[in-house]
């Protein structure tokens, strides 16, 4: 038997037998159902604010008073949510800090589940955030690169923003950020963040510009130390596609000291032109951020500044035709990306990727209640579950996961 979770006011979780857990599939609020237990590292947190929603003995959504409030997890990487919290919303009060939220429930046992999926379980084989050895690591990477700015900024991701690949340019292991402070083109609605991500959350952006020497040679000793990639345009960042001449000649500076490693970019595919210099300069990998493969979401929801999502589709075509390694950064949200027409867009822009690239899915960071409302439509929501059963489907030539892996050129 499940039972409902609040908090009270001191942030203590309180869990309601005479209650079942509620959850909101986009469309409205159901029963809670489809939980997994929590791994080593989701978040609990409370929706200050907002009065928790339980499921009654008649098999009614109702309020659980204005003391109790709603409480929501954040899925570690390599989950995705398939539904909502639960609450009673207050226009009074100011909108959620954009994260993913997910809804959760208790068992017998007192534990807590969440309305989660696994759809990559080696995502966190290599999180070295929590490796005790890791102030030492710094340490050592730090000795070896003196006055390299761009090392120290990344001893600062990996200690204060616990950013999984700023740990990992310390260790020589898979993937490591590598941010440049590029600007942003993109403005999205106040609920909602095209940049949150599990992965890292950082507070502020890196604020300096580091010179193409640096960048390469904290990429030239990642690869030598073992590391298998190196990535620009994580979450820290705006548009990498906006910092072209810097990383274009960081790019051809790395491909001159070793041929070793992948060269990744992580961008919202604005400046066709911009990706194609790069491709031309060593880029290896390329990886197109989406909230929507349909022109009106995707415009609502990034807010797109000087550019449309033609170019983002023109990039797309610019990847497939110099045929380097290609994914999809699918930005989820259950109520959203779980109708019709907008699996549809995925599916289709999906037949033209060639066989092997990658899909990969990441939840929307938003206020959940106030981006149903942003996005109002009367198309049913199918359920993330059956959206993710579609795409194995239509989609069989795409490799899912949560993170990009290297990939030869195709």
């Amino acid at each position: 038997m499940l039972s409902a979770v609040h908090s009270d006011r001191s942030g203590r979780l309180m869990l309601v037998a005479d209650y079942a857990p509620a959850m909101i599939d986009g469309a409205g609020v159901r029963p809670f159902e489809g939980g997994a237990p929590l791994s080593r590292g989701a978040e609990i947190i409370t929706l200050t604010g907002r009065e928790a929603v339980g499921i009654d003995r008649a098999g009614r959504p109702r309020p659980l008073g204005p003391a109790r409030f709603a409480v929501a997890a954040i899925a570690r990487l390599g989950s995705l949510r398939t539904a909502l919290p639960a609450y009673a919303e207050d226009e009074r009060v100011p909108a959620l800090a954009a994260r993913a939220y997910a809804a959760v429930a208790g068992d017998a046992n007192g534990d807590l589940l969440i309305a989660a999926a696994p759809i990559d379980p080696d995502a966190t084989a290599n999180d070295l955030r929590d490796d005790p050895d890791l102030p030492a690591r710094i340490s050592v990477v730090l000795g070896e690169l003196p006055g390299n700015r761009l090392a120290r900024q990344l001893a600062r991701c990996a200690r204060d923003y616990r950013c999984r690949a700023a740990a990992n340019a310390f260790a020589g292991v898979a993937d490591c950020a590598l941010p440049v402070a590029a600007p942003a083109n993109e403005r999205p609605p106040g609920p909602v963040s095209i940049r949150g991500d599990v992965d890292a959350a950082p507070t502020e952006a890196a604020a300096f510009h580091p010179t193409a020497d640096e960048i390469a040679a904290v990429a030239v000793r990642h690869f030598a130390a073992g590391g298998t990639l190196v990535s620009f345009g994580r979450a820290c960042e705006g548009e990498p596609l906006l910092a072209a001449r810097l990383l274009e000649a960081a790019l051809e500076m790395i491909r001159a000291r070793t041929a070793t490693g992948t060269l990744h970019v992580e961008t919202n595919g604005s400046s066709p032109a911009a990706l194609r210099r790069l491709i031309a300069a060593g880029l290896d990998s390329v990886a197109v951020r989406l909230a929507s493969a349909r022109a009106a979401t995707y415009e609502r929801l990034h807010g797109p500044q000087g550019y449309r999502f033609g170019d983002v589709r023109t990039s797309i075509d610019a990847a497939v035709r110099a045929k380097v390694a290609l994914a999809l950064v699918i930005l989820v949200m259950p109520g959203l990306t779980d109708r019709g027409q907008e699996l549809d867009a995925i599916v289709d822009l999906a037949d033209q990727l060639p066989p092997g690239s990658q899909l990969i899915l990441r939840d929307l960071a938003c206020d959940p209640k106030r981006t149903i409302e942003l996005l109002r439509s009367e198309e049913p929501a199918i359920g993330i579950a059956n959206a993710l059963d579609r795409i194995r489907t239509d989609a069989p030539q795409l490799r899912i996961g949560a993170l990009v892996r290297p990939l030869a050129r195709v």
